[in-house]
């Protein structure tokens, strides 16, 4: 398992990838775009979301299904958390789906009410927009 960051050059993968299942399309001009490889092969994707300079986001995490099974999100999911953990940040969000509560646990993230006052507006509306658009229970979490 490797990790590289996307450029350019990758960035319609990436969002090729996204698109396949649902999910918001990236950009290179607020994120940090993680591909987490497999004997050379393009496996997965995750992405760092840069709401200000206190405040980010970690999702987008997808296996692609020919590679699930090899603990390739754990790598990846890993390698976005301690890349985050470098910055002074404020807070670390994370938008996962219900069943995946117990996977980003493991990583320090806990569940956190989102009448709480004190959420980004960003994540906020994110939020809501999930719970309209996708069928599963979408949890808000933070490191």
């Amino acid at each position: 398992m490797g990790i590289i960051l996307a450029t350019k050059n990758e960035l319609q993968w990436v969002n090729e990838q996204y698109q396949k299942i649902g999910f918001v399309p990236s950009s290179l001009e607020n994120e940090t775009i993680a591909i987490v490889t497999y004997k050379d092969k393009f496996a997965g994707v995750g992405r760092i979301v840069y709401l200000n300079e206190e405040e980010v986001e970690i999702g987008g995490i997808y296996i692609l299904d020919e590679f699930r099974g090899l603990s390739l999100a754990n790598g990846l999911v890993d390698y976005l958390v301690k890349e985050a953990r470098k910055s002074n940040l404020k807070e670390v969000y994370c938008l996962p789906f219900e069943e995946l509560k117990h996977f980003y646990g493991k990583f320090g993230f806990v569940e956190v009410d989102y009448e709480d006052k004190q959420i980004n507006i960003h994540i906020l509306r994110k939020l809501r927009w999930c719970l309209d658009n996708y069928e599963k229970k979408v949890l808000l979490l933070k490191l």
